[in-house]
């Protein structure tokens, strides 16, 4: 059955719209992620990227490897969504856990860091879309196979470690 014969609950499109980032940001697609705050921002560690820019901030920020991808597993779980009465706008939370491996260098399987996701989404033209997505890191494990060294996030966390 085509999508388009039956509609999805709200619920369902922003739950959909919270697995599609990270289903985009482990494939390495950027620039997609990028595209999915055409009306939004990121914020995480105190500074906000605004659409146009999210992809390049990702870019100084994680590291890619050879297969163009960053070797991670996002998992967001126990989310919770509230639509506000007119169906126009919505918040989420989920808990967010960050796998990773990098076999290339010995760098076994495991979980990186933990936090969570608050979202505010907005209904533009009947679709649900990003406004703002805010990481809350929680548990820090090894990142030095995830962020960029070199990166700005990197800078932050060394100088509040």
């Amino acid at each position: 059955m085509n999508q388009s014969a039956y509609k999805i609950s709200s619920e369902r499109e922003i739950e959909n719209l919270i697995a599609r980032y990270t289903h985009l940001l482990d494939k390495g697609d950027l620039a997609e992620v990028g595209a999915l705050f055409a009306h939004g921002r990121i914020g995480s560690l105190g500074a906000y990227t605004d659409g146009a820019d999210i992809e390049s901030m990702l870019r100084s920020n994680l590291q890619i490897y050879s297969n163009g991808t960053p070797q991670t597993a996002h998992v967001t779980t126990n989310t919770t969504i509230h639509i506000n009465d007119e169906e126009s706008s919505a918040t989420a939370k989920s808990y967010l856990v960050i796998y990773q491996q990098d076999s290339e260098r010995s760098f076994p399987l495991q979980v990186i860091m933990t936090g969570t996701y608050d979202d505010i989404f907005v209904r533009i033209d009947g679709k649900w879309q990003f406004k703002e997505r805010s990481l809350s890191m929680g548990f820090a494990g090894d990142l030095s196979h995830h962020a960029n060294p070199n990166g700005p996030s990197a800078k932050i966390l060394k100088n509040n470690g």
